[in-house]
């Protein structure tokens, strides 16, 4: 039997998830395009789109590779604090009249302040759509539920960080707890125990 060629099935196509990305691949499991975001190349050498990879892949991701990953997270969110709070604080001893130095400290905080609430925002918007923040991204791994499914944003915003933060805010030692269980033999935190969740590896072609 003759099968198509998959080039020629590609022309014109557009990403199923991202319609304004020309698609660079079909999903194997489900046949749906996918564009060089979303491609994702599975344990068994084929390639897969961003909501089927989870499901072949069953590779857990390393304690260090999701620790090195929340560093990355860390520094991105912090970053636009730190570097407006550091051209405040150059910025303003030059600065003669108290009023108009105090203004600008303020606004630089205020602009960090929103600029971090800004990577907060894409960070979750890619968890929704990828299942990865940048960190995990530039990682290659990704967060899914148990059985292998993608996880909804509602789920990640409220079982896996607010449930968790507030448990902290009433038991400090729930954090520490919390990351200890990654080196159990699931390599599931506390919070993915809660989230019914897991962070698995991917080989991501960027585009």
């Amino acid at each position: 039997m003759h099968l198509p060629d998959p080039s020629t099935q590609l022309q014109g196509a557009r990403c199923a998830e991202h319609l304004e990305r020309p698609a660079s691949v079909i999903c194997t499991r489900c046949g749906s395009y996918a564009c060089n975001l979303c491609r994702n190349e599975g344990p068994d050498g084929l390639e897969y789109c961003g909501n089927c990879i989870a499901s072949v892949s069953t590779v857990l991701a390393e304690p260090g590779s999701r620790f090195v990953a929340q560093l990355v997270d860390s520094f991105a969110v912090m970053l636009p604090l730190v570097g407006l709070g550091i051209f405040a604080a150059i910025a303003a001893p030059s600065i003669s009249d108290p009023t108009r130095r105090g203004t600008v400290v303020g606004v630089a905080l205020l602009l960090g302040a929103a600029g971090m609430l800004c990577v907060v925002g894409y960070q979750l918007y890619l968890l929704s759509q990828i299942g990865q923040t940048i960190g995990k991204r530039m990682m290659g791994i990704k967060v899914v539920r148990t059985d292998g499914s993608p996880v909804d944003l509602g789920r990640l915003i409220l079982l896996r960080n607010l449930v968790p933060q507030t448990i902290n805010a009433f038991c400090g030692l729930f954090s520490i707890v919390d990351a200890l269980f990654i080196f159990g033999a699931e390599r599931r935190t506390l919070h993915d125990q809660i989230a019914d969740t897991k962070v698995v590896k991917v080989d991501v072609h960027a585009g």
